[in-house]
Protein backbone atom coordinates (compact mmCIF):
# COMPACT_ATOMS: atom_id res chain seq x y z
CA UNK A 1 0.00 0.00 0.00
CA UNK A 2 2.85 2.39 0.88
CA UNK A 3 4.38 1.91 -2.59
CA UNK A 4 1.02 2.55 -4.24
CA UNK A 5 0.53 5.82 -2.36
CA UNK A 6 4.05 6.99 -3.07
CA UNK A 7 3.65 6.01 -6.73
CA UNK A 8 0.37 7.89 -6.99
CA UNK A 9 1.89 10.94 -5.34
CA UNK A 10 4.86 10.93 -7.71
CA UNK A 11 2.59 10.50 -10.73
CA UNK A 12 0.37 13.36 -9.62
CA UNK A 13 3.39 15.58 -9.05
CA UNK A 14 3.92 15.54 -12.79
CA UNK A 15 0.50 17.13 -13.13
CA UNK A 16 0.98 19.64 -10.35
CA UNK A 17 4.52 20.92 -10.92
CA UNK A 18 5.28 23.98 -8.85
CA UNK A 19 5.57 27.60 -9.91
CA UNK A 20 7.58 30.24 -8.10
CA UNK A 21 5.62 32.03 -5.45
CA UNK A 22 7.01 35.39 -6.56
CA UNK A 23 7.01 34.54 -10.27
CA UNK A 24 10.66 35.51 -10.73
CA UNK A 25 11.95 32.09 -11.77
CA UNK A 26 8.91 31.36 -13.88
CA UNK A 27 9.14 34.71 -15.63
CA UNK A 28 12.85 34.17 -16.32
CA UNK A 29 12.11 30.69 -17.70
CA UNK A 30 9.44 32.18 -19.98
CA UNK A 31 11.92 34.79 -21.22
CA UNK A 32 14.42 32.06 -22.06
CA UNK A 33 11.77 30.10 -23.93
CA UNK A 34 10.91 33.21 -25.95
CA UNK A 35 14.59 33.80 -26.69
CA UNK A 36 14.94 30.22 -27.89
CA UNK A 37 11.86 30.57 -30.09
CA UNK A 38 13.30 33.68 -31.69
CA UNK A 39 17.01 32.85 -31.93
CA UNK A 40 17.49 29.23 -30.87
CA UNK A 41 18.27 27.99 -34.38
CA UNK A 42 21.30 30.29 -34.42
CA UNK A 43 22.82 28.79 -31.26
CA UNK A 44 25.78 26.46 -31.37
CA UNK A 45 26.23 23.62 -28.86
CA UNK A 46 27.86 25.84 -26.23
CA UNK A 47 25.28 28.60 -26.63
CA UNK A 48 22.46 26.11 -26.21
CA UNK A 49 24.14 24.62 -23.15
CA UNK A 50 24.32 28.10 -21.61
CA UNK A 51 20.61 28.77 -22.27
CA UNK A 52 19.63 25.38 -20.89
CA UNK A 53 21.62 25.96 -17.71
CA UNK A 54 20.08 29.42 -17.37
CA UNK A 55 16.62 27.83 -17.72
CA UNK A 56 17.48 25.19 -15.12
CA UNK A 57 18.77 27.75 -12.65
CA UNK A 58 15.57 29.77 -13.02
CA UNK A 59 13.47 26.75 -12.06
CA UNK A 60 15.81 25.11 -9.55
CA UNK A 61 14.28 26.52 -6.34
CA UNK A 62 10.86 25.12 -7.16
CA UNK A 63 12.17 21.83 -8.54
CA UNK A 64 14.09 21.39 -5.29
CA UNK A 65 10.87 21.92 -3.35
CA UNK A 66 9.23 19.17 -5.38
CA UNK A 67 12.12 16.78 -4.73
CA UNK A 68 12.01 17.59 -1.01
CA UNK A 69 8.27 16.94 -0.89
CA UNK A 70 8.77 13.60 -2.65
CA UNK A 71 11.35 12.58 -0.05
CA UNK A 72 9.00 13.56 2.74
CA UNK A 73 6.17 11.49 1.28
CA UNK A 74 8.48 8.51 0.78
CA UNK A 75 9.34 8.68 4.49
CA UNK A 76 5.73 9.20 5.56
CA UNK A 77 3.09 8.31 2.94
CA UNK A 78 0.38 9.73 5.20
CA UNK A 79 1.62 13.21 4.16
CA UNK A 80 0.76 12.65 0.48
CA UNK A 81 -2.59 14.42 0.67
CA UNK A 82 -1.08 17.38 2.52
CA UNK A 83 1.68 17.70 -0.09
CA UNK A 84 -0.81 17.52 -2.96
CA UNK A 85 -2.73 20.41 -1.40
CA UNK A 86 0.48 22.44 -1.27
CA UNK A 87 1.09 21.72 -4.95
CA UNK A 88 -2.48 22.35 -6.13
CA UNK A 89 -2.13 26.07 -6.62
CA UNK A 90 1.36 25.86 -8.08
CA UNK A 91 1.14 24.23 -11.51
CA UNK A 92 3.19 26.24 -13.99
CA UNK A 93 6.47 24.32 -14.28
CA UNK A 94 5.23 21.29 -16.21
CA UNK A 95 3.91 23.28 -19.20
CA UNK A 96 7.14 25.29 -19.22
CA UNK A 97 9.27 22.15 -19.19
CA UNK A 98 7.20 20.66 -22.02
CA UNK A 99 7.45 23.83 -24.10
CA UNK A 100 11.18 24.12 -23.44
CA UNK A 101 11.73 20.51 -24.50
CA UNK A 102 9.69 20.97 -27.68
CA UNK A 103 11.60 24.10 -28.68
CA UNK A 104 14.98 22.60 -27.81
CA UNK A 105 14.29 19.58 -30.00
CA UNK A 106 13.89 21.91 -32.98
CA UNK A 107 17.30 23.54 -32.43
CA UNK A 108 19.98 21.89 -34.58
CA UNK A 109 22.61 22.05 -31.80
CA UNK A 110 20.34 19.89 -29.61
CA UNK A 111 21.28 16.83 -31.64
CA UNK A 112 24.86 17.20 -30.38
CA UNK A 113 23.71 17.58 -26.78
CA UNK A 114 21.56 14.46 -26.87
CA UNK A 115 24.72 12.33 -26.84
CA UNK A 116 26.38 14.36 -24.07
CA UNK A 117 25.62 12.34 -20.94
CA UNK A 118 27.83 14.54 -18.78
CA UNK A 119 25.84 17.63 -19.73
CA UNK A 120 22.55 15.79 -19.13
CA UNK A 121 23.69 15.08 -15.57
CA UNK A 122 24.75 18.71 -15.05
CA UNK A 123 21.41 19.93 -16.38
CA UNK A 124 19.50 17.58 -14.08
CA UNK A 125 21.60 18.72 -11.12
CA UNK A 126 21.08 22.37 -12.09
CA UNK A 127 17.33 21.77 -11.99
CA UNK A 128 17.69 20.41 -8.46
CA UNK A 129 16.37 17.03 -9.52
CA UNK A 130 17.71 13.95 -7.76
CA UNK A 131 19.04 11.05 -9.82
CA UNK A 132 16.36 8.78 -11.17
CA UNK A 133 13.60 11.39 -11.12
Amino acid sequence: MKKVLVGMFIALMGVFMVSCSNGGGIEKAKEIINELKADGAKLDKEGLKAKMMEFAEALKPEMTKIADMMKEVEKDPSKAEEMMQKLEGLKEIEPLMNEFEKIAEEIPAMKELEADDEFKMKFQEALGMPEGL
